[in-house]
């Protein structure tokens, strides 16, 4: 019995220390690498946390491009080796991964292999599909420069913005796929918040189930990973702020009574709405670094001359940040009407008073205050305004 027993427990002992030792190599990520054009090559090795792109190491490839690397790792996460500022990869990485990697070191965002990781993979797939539609960007690019000066450059630069604008739709439509394809994907996250150009493909006002739905997907793949947590917590706060507008604009609705506002003139004494009440005010809200806003200040002009006299006045309130800023706007345009500012730019409390999302806007009033229309172009401004007072007084 007892020489049956001691090779069981040598067994068992021996599958302990193995499993220790895999138990060890779990924690780990291990990076693998063969490169063309890298010999000596000197890399960086970073980490895209929540909140900013930290450097975590350097790996020098050798003779042979080949290079090796080894992290401890607490949770998956996204990693970019970086050969340069515009030449770079980014990886998934999880604990337990070994990650290996081959292309050109020359052009490794584009010419790049990856295997051991199926996130980074499908990572690599989504920069390849981004990286197609900046190629043709560039020849549309390309064409414009060459018809600038044509007789047809109108035609062709029309031609160009739609073509833009249809090569934005389809990238916006392959992210949503890859998005509906993987919702489980750590990856999608980075596809959730992928930039074509300057803009973001997707946002959370026009495409908020995309959010919602890879949160609550994510969350119950990874429920403890920070960067699900992140977005997690973005997503509850998109949706707390969605309450607050929604009622925020039930107090904004048509007949209900506008909120006040004090506020100082360029001179520095205060000057409330209410103090014009008995006329038709609009409420408009600009700023001097807004270019559309600069613009209507030049058509408002016009309308406030016509109808001032006959009852009507303007309440502009600038989200500028400073006072020079501010007050060189107000002599650039001519203006006339009140103005009034705190200077706190969008930390101003008007801006959720009014459910501000975006300037230009502006709310008209009646003369008991009550609100009568929201974000009028001046064309619908007048045509209300001669509604009110008839044909203007020569």
């Amino acid at each position: 019995m007892n020489r049956l027993l001691f090779p069981l427990f040598a067994l068992l002992l021996l599958a302990a220390c193995q499993a220790g030792v895999r138990d060890g190599e779990n924690d780990h990520l291990i990076l693998r690498g063969q490169l063309e054009n890298a010999e000596r090559l000197g890399m960086q090795f970073q980490e895209l946390t929540t909140s900013e792109l930290v450097h975590v190491d350097s790996i020098t490839a050798d003779a042979r491009g080949t290079f090796s690397y080894r992290k401890k790792l607490d949770e998956a996460g996204f990693y970019i080796l970086r050969v340069d500022q515009s030449n770079f990869i980014t990886l998934v990485a999880e604990p337990g991964d070994e990650i290996h990697v081959s292309g050109d070191a020359q052009n490794l965002s584009a010419d790049h292999r990856i295997e051991g990781s199926e996130d980074s993979a499908l990572l690599s797939m989504l920069n390849r599909s981004i990286l197609d539609g900046y190629t043709e960007v560039d020849s549309l690019a390309l064409v414009f420069r060459e018809s600038q000066y044509t007789a047809n450059a109108r035609q062709v630069r029309w031609e160009v913005n739609q073509a833009y604008a249809d090569i934005f739709e389809e990238k916006q439509a392959f992210v949503k796929r890859f998005i509906r394809d993987n919702p489980h994907s750590l990856a999608s996250i980075i596809a959730l918040y992928q930039y074509f150009g300057n803009r973001l493909l997707l946002n959370e006002n026009e495409h908020f189930e995309y959010f919602e739905k890879l949160s609550k997907s994510l969350s119950e793949a990874y429920p403890a990973n920070r960067h699900v947590m992140d977005l997690k917590r973005r997503v509850s706060q998109y949706k707390r702020n969605m309450s607050r507008r929604e009622l925020a604009e039930q107090s904004l609705a048509t007949g209900r009574p506008a909120p006040d506002i004090v506020l100082p003139d360029p001179e520095g004494n205060m000057v409330s709405l209410s103090s014009l009440r008995g006329k038709y005010v609009l409420i408009d809200f600009w700023a001097a670094w807004c270019s559309p806003c600069r613009e209507i200040n030049l058509q408002l002009k016009g309308i406030y001359d016509t109808y001032r006299h006959q009852g009507f006045e303007i309440y502009g309130i600038s989200l500028d940040r400073t006072r020079t800023q501010w007050l060189q706007g107000i002599i650039e345009d001519g203006i006339t009407w009140v103005q009034v500012s705190d200077l706190r730019f969008w930390n101003s409390p008007v801006i959720s008073l009014y459910n501000i999302e975006a300037i230009p806007y502006n709310v008209l009033i009646d003369p008991e205050g009550r609100i009568l229309k929201k974000k009028l172009s001046p064309e619908q401004l007048e045509e209300v305004l001669a509604g009110i007072f008839g044909s203007p007084i020569p």
